[in-house]
């Protein structure tokens, strides 16, 4: 019992102390006020920093801050030294207690600022021929003329040695390092020389796994047995295996402190992904209406990284099944060959359409563009607004495609740019010869506290008999990703008793501004212009509208109220889409 009464007087004295210092601890927040005049932009920012007196609270002890305004002179002095400032001098100081609070003041006379006179860089051993080197060495950070700046000498020391790190001269070391400075003269000479050594090499590459062929694994390696050590290699490496979609876990670990005979080990740790994965999703749009999608995917079918993947999607618009099978060559992660067959249902707004396509595809990189050259058989059936079509096509293409972005989810900047050509001729295996081109582009950016989106398509079809072309090689504008006010795929020219034929050409753009209400919501006010058509004086439809933004958990969710140029069958539209911005 006595010991529950202590155990419980201890207690109270712990809450009764808490109780006393949090409410100091709040007041104390409030920082000391300082003024510093006679300088400004980098060198007052790195007086205020290096002043101690600027940490103290209002509540501070007189005897403690008049202790450091004592100190003032001498860190002022220090911290413009930093910048080159080595003659400034402090006019005034002064120290008073203003409403509950201690307030400092000080006007400093910065004087002239040291200039670098003389900088020498020089650098031996096997570093004087790497390229890396002689471009440091050529055109150092700090230059003659330059005002003296104690943080960038310093960085200029430490990259060097990073460098020499990361590139394998382990034994690198400086002969010379030296700062003079003259502060009477206003000059100071800087004299560094780096003696990177010997280059060690790769004395061993270990990959750690047993899943699949080696002579697989050699197309990704950027270092082999014997190579001079690189870690921008290594790196690369080391994404281009995490790329490849094999691996759920890679580690490259340079053995830098075994090193020896001047060689450095590598050993690369690669964990397999599971040889089979099952996706389903769920979603819906204007456009679509309500869709299903499910793939499988067998990610390892032999020890060559050959894949098999299945998907379909579902929707009462645009429904599709497809089967590829995928090949690595050359470079894996970024080339291979592909082989499909898929099948594809459109039921839009102008068209009925049953398409059947077998394929030969080569996916690969050109410049930073993603690359696809393909050649497909497509048979197809359509019904246009009663105009029927059967058409067979041999159809060779190739896409370029690049998006970059600083967030793929929600980009504040960024871009995505597409282009393709296609074509066939009637003498191999078409009904008729045609050549097909079309681009796209969107394009984000900031402007205020909001965002610019501007999109554009274009597209253009030189044609021996249009009659003969099917509905998915013929364009039309409207919904949700075209010009909102207009049914998906409901804008196309008509013929002389008014049924829709599709265009030969395309032209659709949108300017958007999206401004922020909270981190999730934003509103958006936009203009949209577009249409297919056969003449190119054709007047576009336009729409105007406002939309309403929320960044869900699964990407970010639209929705739209456009108000067409032409009212004839809709006054409005609402438009509903989900998904990326890029």
């Amino acid at each position: 019992m006595l010991a529950d009464r202590n155990q419980f007087a201890q207690s109270a004295r712990r809450l009764a102390l808490w109780l006393l210092v949090v409410p100091s601890l709040v007041l104390a927040a409030e920082p000391l006020k300082l003024e510093i005049s006679g300088a400004d932009g980098a060198l007052l920012e790195n007086l205020r920093q290096g002043v101690s007196i600027a940490a103290e609270s209002c509540d501070a002890p007189a005897w403690r801050v008049r202790s450091l305004l004592k100190r003032a002179d001498r860190e002022l002095q220090r911290a413009a030294r930093a910048l080159g400032y080595y003659r400034l001098q402090v006019a005034e100081k002064s120290l008073q207690r203003e409403a509950a609070c201690w307030q400092a003041r000080f006007r400093v006379e910065p004087g002239e600022v040291v200039r670098i006179g003389r900088m020498e860089l020089r650098v031996s051993g096997d570093a004087e021929r790497d390229l890396a080197f002689a471009g440091m060495a050529r055109r150092p950070s700090l230059q003659p003329g330059e005002p003296l700046n104690h943080g960038e000498y310093e960085r200029l020391k430490q990259d060097l040695e990073r460098l020499a790190l990361e590139r394998g001269y382990l034994e690198a070391r400086f002969e010379t390092r030296e700062l003079r400075v003259d502060p009477a003269a206003g000059r100071a000479e800087i004299r560094l020389h780096f003696d990177s050594g010997v280059r060690y090499r790769v004395s061993e590459l270990n990959l750690q796994q047993s899943t699949y062929d080696p002579e697989l694994l050699e197309r990704y390696l950027t270092l082999r047995k014997g190579d001079p050590y690189d870690s921008d290699k290594l790196n690369a490496m080391q994404r281009a295996l995490n790329d490849s979609g094999y691996f759920e876990r890679v580690s490259v670990r340079p053995d830098l402190a075994g090193a020896t005979e001047r060689g450095i080990r590598v050993d690369v740790e690669l964990e397999p992904r599971k040889a089979t994965a099952y996706r389903f999703g769920i979603g819906v749009a204007t456009d679509t209406g309500p869709r299903l999608s499910a793939a499988y995917e067998r990610r390892r079918l032999n020890r060559y990284g050959h894949r098999l993947s299945l998907s379909s999607q579902l929707s009462p618009v645009d429904s599709s099944l497809k089967a590829e099978y995928l090949i690595p060559y050359n470079t894996p992660h970024t080339q291979q060959i592909g082989l499909e067959a898929a099948y594809r249902h459109q039921d839009t707004a102008t068209a009925l359409s049953d398409s059947y396509i077998l394929g030969l595809r080569e996916l690969g990189m050109r410049g930073g563009w993603n690359e696809v050259r393909s050649l497909e058989w497509i048979s197809e059936e359509s019904d246009i607004d009663g105009l029927l079509v059967d058409a067979t096509l041999l159809v060779p293409s190739i896409t370029w495609s690049r998006t970059r972005a600083d967030d793929r989810m929600r980009p504040k900047k960024g871009h995505r740019l597409n282009l393709n050509l296609r074509g066939g001729v009637s003498a191999l295996l078409s009904d008729t010869s045609f050549f097909q081109a079309s681009a796209g582009f969107k394009w984000i950016n900031r402007l205020g506290s909001g965002r610019l989106l501007l999109r554009g398509q274009a597209g253009l079809t030189e044609v021996e008999a249009f009659e003969k072309l099917p509905a998915s090689y013929r364009f039309f504008a409207g919904g949700d990703q075209s010009v909102r006010g207009y049914e998906y795929r409901s804008l196309a020219p008509r013929d002389s008793n008014g049924r829709v034929e599709g265009g030969r050409y395309l032209l659709s753009g949108s300017i958007e501004y999206e401004h922020p209400l909270t981190k999730e919501w934003s509103v958006a006010a936009f203009v949209d212009a577009g249409d297919a058509f056969d003449s190119l004086n054709t007047d576009l439809r336009r729409s105007i509208g406002l939309g309403v933004r929320w960044r869900s958990p699964v990407g970010p969710v639209r929705l739209d109220l456009a108000f067409p140029s032409d009212t004839s069958e809709d006054d409005f539209r609402i438009h509903f889409s989900m998904g990326p911005d890029l």
